[in-house]
C-alpha cells in the first residue's frame, strides 16, 4: 500500500484520529528481537515432532548505506581499524548497497565494522557511518511508519517521554537540529525519557534573522515549536519537505542523504504572514529491519 497524503489513506486517518482523540491509548513498538522463532510445518508422517528451530537474521547480507557523512569530503575506508591507520579506499556520502563481513572491533568509546568495498577488498569504518539501506519506495509503503508516526504525535500531544523513548533509536538516541542548517544537538537514549522535563540549558545553534544565540531547555524551546506544527492537523509528506514562503530553499541534509523521513507541514494562516509555516521532518533509521526515530530537524519560513 502506498501513502496518499493528500486522500483518505490509512495513514492520513490514523493522524487525524490521533488529532482528534489524542488521549488514546498506543501499543508501544516492539523492539527487534534477534533470533526470531520461525513455526514448523505439520507433519504427515508419525516421526517425533522436534522444536522449532530459531532463524537468525544475517546482518553481513543486510544491505548498508553510509550516513553522517559530508557530501564535501568522502568517507575514508581504513587498515586496520582505527582513525590513525592507513586510508585503502573513500567512499561518497550516497554510497549505497554495502555489506558487512560481521567483524567489529571496539576502539576507544567508537565501534568499528569491517565492510566490502564495492570494487572488492575489505577495509573499516566506524559503525556510526552505516545504516541500513531501505528504498524510498519500500520506506513510503511500510504501514509501520504511519504507526511510528501515530505514537510520535500522541507522545508530543500527552508530553510523555517513555512513550518517546519507545519509537527512539537504541543506537544513536535523538538527535535534534532547531534549523537544518545549525548544528546538531545529540540528545542520548538514556536521557530521552526525561524529555519533556529536563531542566538542562542547550545552546541550538544561531537565529539568521537577528543573529543572536538560541538558548534554553527542550521545554522552552523545541516543544513549543513541536506542538504549533499539531494544532491543526499538518500535512503529510513521505521523503518530501512541505514548506512555505522563505529566503533560503528548505533541503533535506545532505549528511543523511541515505535515510528516509516523513515530514509534517503547518501552512502560514490566511490572512496573515506567509512566512509564518512550519515543518518538522521525522528521520527514520531501521536497525534490524524495525524502524525506529532517529532525527527532527525543524524548517520554517526566513527573511
Amino acid at each position: 500500500m502506498h501513502w496518499n497524503f493528500r486522500g483518505q489513506s490509512v495513514f492520513t486517518l490514523m493522524l487525524l484520529l490521533t488529532l482528534s482523540a489524542c488521549r488514546q491509548s498506543v501499543v508501544p513498538l516492539p523492539a527487534p528481537t534477534l533470533p526470531r522463532v520461525v513455526p514448523s510445518a505439520p507433519s504427515s508422517t508419525t516421526a517425533p515432532v522436534t522444536e522449532p528451530q530459531p532463524t537468525v537474521i544475517n546482518l553481513a547480507q543486510v544491505p548498508y548505506a553510509l550516513a553522517w557523512v559530508s557530501d564535501i569530503e568522502p568517507l575514508a575506508v581504513r587498515q586496520p581499524a582505527g582513525i590513525t591507520s592507513m586510508a585503502v579506499a573513500s567512499l561518497a556520502s550516497d554510497q549505497r548497497g554495502l555489506t558487512i563481513t560481521g567483524k567489529t572491533t571496539l576502539m576507544g568509546s567508537s565501534t568499528w565494522v569491517e565492510i566490502n568495498l564495492p570494487e572488492g577488498g575489505k577495509g573499516w569504518i566506524r559503525d556510526w557511518n552505516l545504516t541500513e539501506d531501505v528504498p524510498s519506495s519500500t520506506f513510503c509503503e511500510d504501514i509501520r511508519i504511519a504507526d511510528l508516526a501515530n505514537q510520535f504525535i500522541v507522545a508530543i500531544r500527552e508530553r510523555d517521554g517513555g512513550k518517546l523513548s519507545e519509537l527512539v533509536s537504541p543506537k544513536r538516541g535523538l538527535i535534534i537540529r532547531h534549523d537544518w542548517w545549525n548544528p546538531e544537538v545529540n540528545l542520548a537514549y538514556s536521557s530521552v525519557p526525561g524529555f519533556f522535563l529536563d531542566p538542562t540549558p542547550i545552546n541550538w545553534g544561531v537565529n539568521r534573522d537577528s543573529e543572536l544565540e538560541i538558548d534554553g531547555t527542550i521545554r522552552e524551546v523545541i516543544l513549543p515549536q513541536l506542538e504549533d506544527v499539531f494544532s491543526i492537523a499538518p500535512e503529510l509528506n513521505c521523503n518530501k519537505l512541505g514548506a512555505g514562503s522563505t529566503a533560503r530553499d528548505a533541503m533535506w541534509p545532505s549528511d543523511y542523504s541515505n535515510l528516509n523521513y516523513i515530514s509534517f507541514y503547518r501552512a502560514a494562516p490566511d490572512p496573515g504572514s506567509q512566512l509564518n509555516w512550519r515543518t518538522w521532518a521525522l528521520g527514520i533509521e531501521y536497525l534490524a529491519g524495525q524502524p525506529y526515530l532517529t532525527l527532527l530537524i525543524q524548517y520554517r519560513g526566513e527573511i
